[in-house]
């Protein structure tokens, strides 16, 4: 075997031993990101998060991240009213009232009058 022919052999060994090294994705989160675990819910606490109402359709609530339907059963309590901005639940304990928004207190403010183009 010549010298030539022995460096090749020795290369191309090299190069494959090369191409099974995983490569790192560029899109992929840090891994201290991925690791860390998301914070416990309190599994009793339950929350509206998107009420659905229309014409011609059932009144229908997001409780805890589940569908709920007018008269459905969320955690042994019934959905028995919806508004657009409320859902009331009666349960063993009597009635709750699950508000969408319940932070927002801002004033609704009116809007400017139109200016006159004259």
């Amino acid at each position: 075997m010549t010298l030539k022919t022995a460096s090749a052999v020795l290369l191309a060994c090299a190069t494959l031993g090369a191409a099974a090294v995983e490569l790192r994705d560029p899109t992929r989160p840090p891994a201290t990101l991925l690791a860390a675990p998301a914070a416990p819910v309190a599994g009793d606490v339950l929350m509206l998060q998107s009420v659905l109402l229309g014409k011609g359709r059932t009144p229908a609530a997001v409780i805890s991240g589940e569908l709920v339907l007018l008269g459905g059963q969320v955690r042994g309590s019934r959905l028995v009213r919806i508004t657009d901005k409320h859902a009331v639940l009666k349960g063993p304990l009597g009635e709750t009232v699950l508000a969408l928004l319940p932070s927002a207190s801002a004033p609704i403010r009116k809007p400017a009058p139109p200016e006159s183009t004259r």
